[in-house]
């Protein structure tokens, strides 16, 4: 059994993490979920711990546990992927801020790392988010890129999350070569 962290981030896309969590727990994967803030206003918590069997993190600093999240997260952790990731988490990645327990996470892990970014198709093209992403390649931070198609707000282009089955078997080879 593995242990994946499975990270969200504030993207429209992030309900399909639940799906995707399923594939892991199908698998076999033992799943633990770290949320930004903000994601918890797009999928309910109490729906990701259902499906994956294991508490949800979103604090850095959870005083009911008395824990550190990002540090019990980390603990034998065989892969970090973030799906979806928006520009603004890939940025924090990018430049190594860690203001909240996913950005924190990212940094604490000694595991392979995945980003499948989720965003408007602008945003995906901005120069910003291209060099952020160029950075985290160069790190060996394994990018899943996102499809082209229409989103939420009616755009159309790259910056669609790409299909959960070609996360979860790019996140398969990932663990296999681990």
């Amino acid at each position: 059994m593995k242990k994946i962290i499975l990270g969200i981030s504030a993207s429209i896309a992030a309900y399909k993490a639940c799906d995707l969590i399923r594939l892991f727990v199908k698998g076999g994967d033992s799943v633990h979920v770290a949320v930004t803030e903000n994601a918890l206003n797009l999928v309910a918590p109490l729906t990701l711990e259902t499906l994956s069997g294991n508490p949800v993190y979103s604090d850095s600093f959870s005083m009911e546990r008395r824990e550190m999240g990002h540090i019990e997260l980390k603990s034998d952790a065989d892969l970090f992927l973030v799906a979806p990731a928006t520009a603004n988490i890939i940025g924090k990645f990018a430049c190594g801020i860690a203001d909240d327990l996913l950005s924190t996470t990212y940094l604490s892990v000694e595991c392979p790392v995945m980003v499948a970014p989720a965003m408007n198709p602008a945003m995906y093209r901005h120069p910003a988010v291209k060099e952020n992403i160029d950075r985290l390649k160069s790190r060996g931070v394994v990018i899943i890129e996102p499809e082209k198609g229409l989103v939420a707000c009616g755009d159309e282009g790259y910056g669609k999350l790409a299909d959960i089955e070609i996360i979860y078997r790019e996140a398969v080879n990932v663990l296999k070569r681990k």
